[in-house]
């Protein structure tokens, strides 16, 4: 009987030493694959560089690190799936302003601001604001200028007129005075200004290069923190007084993971931008990175809420 007793307590004791390290095998983070959702299709920059992120990122954590593609409504169904995932560090995603600001405000959105949080800062999305090249302005005063001795609207080139490019240039727009509409093209580009369909565009820095260089437009403002590699003559908003008004790309989790989890994630994120594969992706494309912390971004998030929030108001695309 003492002999069975003893048995039993060697077991149970055995067991809870088992069942207590499967507990630290699940605690420790992370112990299984992370999935990166990129909520638009595959093939573009930001893209490029999320999966070059994720092999950077893979090599120091230690586990496989995947990108998802999930596209739809605008970057819409990718970033609502993220934040409804299970808020324990395995599923992150990609952002910009448009689905995690200007939609939400907009009220299109089946999630709100406080279902997520942000990890860190990617890129900067390389946007200018290129002109006709007829249009005698090298700079947001000179163009301003003009447009008040125009007599008519200025015709604005965007995705939409609630797109954050769209709401920057409105911005920009507001400020100094001068009267416009927003003309929606699926993938605006300096084709628009040669073909005469608007008098600006909001165009991607790249693909504007060929036709500043050929005289047929000029780029008039690049969007960034600091001044766009590919057009360094052209100045910033913050530059000529509108304020640091730019579009960019980063890394968000839900709600609720652990702030060391979100920590961690941030560190490698950092340190992934510094690979040269990801350095030498961003001057193929001609686009420069953002290397904010969770900390940083959360600030810039914050920011630019208030700015977008106050503009869409003031131009009826807010929810009442």
């Amino acid at each position: 009987m003492k002999m069975r007793t003893r048995l039993l307590v060697l077991s149970a004791a055995t067991m809870a030493s088992a069942m207590s390290s499967i507990a630290l095998a699940q605690d420790k983070w992370p112990s299984k694959p992370i999935e990166i959702i990129y909520p638009y299709p595959p093939g573009n920059d930001m893209d490029v560089v999320t999966r070059l992120l994720a092999e950077g990122m893979s090599k120091r954590l230690g586990v496989p690190v995947q990108v998802i593609n999930k596209p739809g409504g605008g970057g819409v169904v990718g970033f609502a799936e993220m934040t409804r995932a299970k808020p324990d560090g395995y599923t992150i995603g990609t952002w910009t302003p448009g689905p995690g600001i200007s939609q939400i405000i907009a009220g299109n959105t089946p999630y709100k601001m406080s279902d997520y949080q942000s990890v860190g800062g990617m890129l900067i999305n390389d946007f200018v604001l290129a002109s006709r090249g007829d249009i005698p302005a090298n700079n947001l005063k000179e163009f301003a200028a003009w447009a008040k001795k125009n007599g008519k609207p200025v015709t604005i080139g965007s995705y939409a007129p609630a797109a954050v490019p769209a709401l920057i240039a409105a911005k920009i727009a507001k400020k100094d005075g001068w009267a416009y509409k927003v003309v929606s093209f699926p993938n605006p580009s300096a084709k628009e200004l040669v073909a005469g369909d608007a008098d600006v565009t909001t165009a991607g820095a790249e693909g504007a290069l060929s036709y500043a260089k050929a005289g047929q437009i000029k780029v008039i403002s690049a969007w960034g923190p600091t001044r766009n590699p590919v057009f360094p003559n052209a100045a910033t908003p913050a530059e000529e007084g509108y304020g640091d008004i730019y579009s960019w790309g980063g890394m968000a989790a839900p709600v609720g993971v652990p702030k060391d989890i979100i920590q961690k994630l941030s560190t490698v994120m950092m340190e992934a931008l510094k690979d040269k594969p990801v350095q030498d992706q961003f001057k193929k494309a001609g686009i420069p990175a953002l290397p904010m912390t969770a900390e940083q971004m959360n600030k810039r998030v914050s920011d630019d809420t208030v700015w977008i929030a106050e503009l869409m108001n003031e131009l009826g695309f807010a929810k009442k």
